[in-house]
């Protein structure tokens, strides 16, 4: 009597939630292969939109598991599981880790937009917060550099969105700069004289572009003047090596005597 007991409650079970069950189990295969379905499409998507190759797997793994999460929620809603609750424990788990990684998150969020937007490439020459260096990688937290001295490094892709960049980009013409403080009675033309010979014997410089000397400051003591001439971008760390010793020797060869101490400037 008990054992019938048993197999009717058994059957009565079977009954109320097998075909739950069963639903549940068709609506988990096809949405798994739907899923499948979407996921390469979108990727197929991101490829021919020519999304970053470092971002691209990122995208498709993010909307890969989000609709995963999704299915599962679907499935315990058939199945008769109240989901409610367990998307409340969930939110707050999120919350707390969210302000736990805070700082995380925002090079992460950085990161994306860098690869986005592309204010900058591998292989550019930039200047961030007073450290400039080649780009060597852009990561999802952080974008890493290598300076002339063969030094790398690291800065927060957060970092990188809050304040200014000067970048330079390696096909691009750029002017190499100098500023140099004179004795007061230099001669002008001579130190243009000066400032010629020495870009002609610069092997990156631009010979379609003018030299420029420009008379920027004027005291008592000394003149301030800049001195710039045109190269490629990605010469324009050896050219302005080249450009200070060069200028140092026409103009000793010239007697253009470089001003003993630096003026105060006053506004």
């Amino acid at each position: 009597m008990e054992g019938k007991t048993y197999l009717d409650q058994l059957i009565d079970f079977a009954w109320r939630f097998g075909p739950k069950f069963l639903a549940a189990l068709l609506i988990f295969f096809i949405g798994l292969w739907i899923i499948r379905r979407l996921t390469r499409g979108f990727d197929a998507f991101l490829r021919r939109r020519k999304v970053d190759e470092s971002l691209r797997p990122f995208f498709t793994s993010l909307s890969d598991t989000g609709l995963k999460v999704i299915l599962i929620f679907m499935v315990a809603n058939t199945v008769g599981i109240e989901t409610t609750s367990f998307i409340a424990v969930f939110s707050a788990v999120a919350f707390s880790v969210g302000l736990a990684l805070q700082g995380s998150l925002g090079n992460f969020a950085s990161g994306v937009l860098i690869l986005l937007f592309k204010p900058y490439r591998v292989g550019d020459l930039i200047t961030v917060d007073g450290r400039t260096g080649v780009v060597a990688e852009i990561q999802i937290f952080n974008t890493v550099l290598k300076n002339d001295h063969g030094k790398k490094i690291i800065i927060p892709n957060g970092k990188m969105t809050e304040g200014p960049i000067e970048n330079i980009e390696m096909e691009v013409p750029v002017q190499t700069e100098v500023a140099i403080l004179l004795e007061s009675d230099s001669d002008m033309k001579t130190v243009r004289e000066a400032a010629e010979a020495a870009a002609t014997r610069c092997p990156w410089r631009l010979e379609d572009r003018d030299t420029e000397v420009v008379l920027t400051g004027l005291s008592r003591d000394d003149i301030k003047a800049e001195i710039a001439w045109w190269t490629l971008g990605k010469d324009y760390i050896q050219t302005a090596d080249f450009m200070h010793e060069a200028l140092r020797e026409e103009f000793a060869a010239r007697n253009i005597r470089i001003a003993k101490e630096r003026r105060r400037e006053t506004v």
